[in-house]
């Protein structure tokens, strides 16, 4: 069984504050996520940004590959017929997967990068960033900027 959690997102690794990118937590006016654009209020903003990020990840991340990351073909005697079976999987415990990447000037999303306890689990990663809507980007002294974002993805496998 694997369960789902998901932790703080926006770190604010400063990673990205390279190549005049700024980071999440840090911009003065933070990236709004499509159904956040009402909110007034920056604080409550980032938050509905966070919530909403996660409902993506929560929505779209297939946790079924973390059950088994590899299957082969093996030849059952008994019923005449390959069988697939599960070869690679994860031990049990918390796996933390780090997924980030940046928010165009123009809302899009480019740079993924994750940090993952295996390929599959890495790609599936970054299917899911790929899946982001186009974003409103952050401004920076009222001009719009390239904005680094982290989110870790955590589950439990039983």
């Amino acid at each position: 069984m694997i369960l789902f959690l998901i932790e703080g997102c926006g770190s604010n690794n400063n990673t990205f504050t390279k190549n005049k990118n700024i980071v999440f937590k840090t911009i003065e006016k933070a990236p709004v996520f499509p159904g956040c654009e009402s909110i007034i209020s920056e604080k409550e903003r980032r938050s509905c940004f966070n919530k909403m990020m996660q409902k993506h990840v929560v929505k779209n991340f297939n946790l079924k590959i973390a059950s088994c990351l590899e299957k082969k073909k093996v030849y059952n005697q008994v019923t005449k017929v390959y069988d697939s079976i599960c070869v690679d999987i994860l031990k049990p415990g918390k796996k933390r997967i780090y997924l980030q990447f940046k928010i165009e000037k123009g809302g899009s999303i480019e740079d993924i990068n994750v940090r993952a306890p295996h390929q599959k689990l890495r790609d599936e990663a970054i299917r899911i960033a790929k899946l982001l809507p186009k974003l409103t980007p952050g401004y920076q002294q009222g001009k719009p900027v390239r904005v680094g974002y982290t989110i870790p993805i955590t589950f439990n496998v039983e």
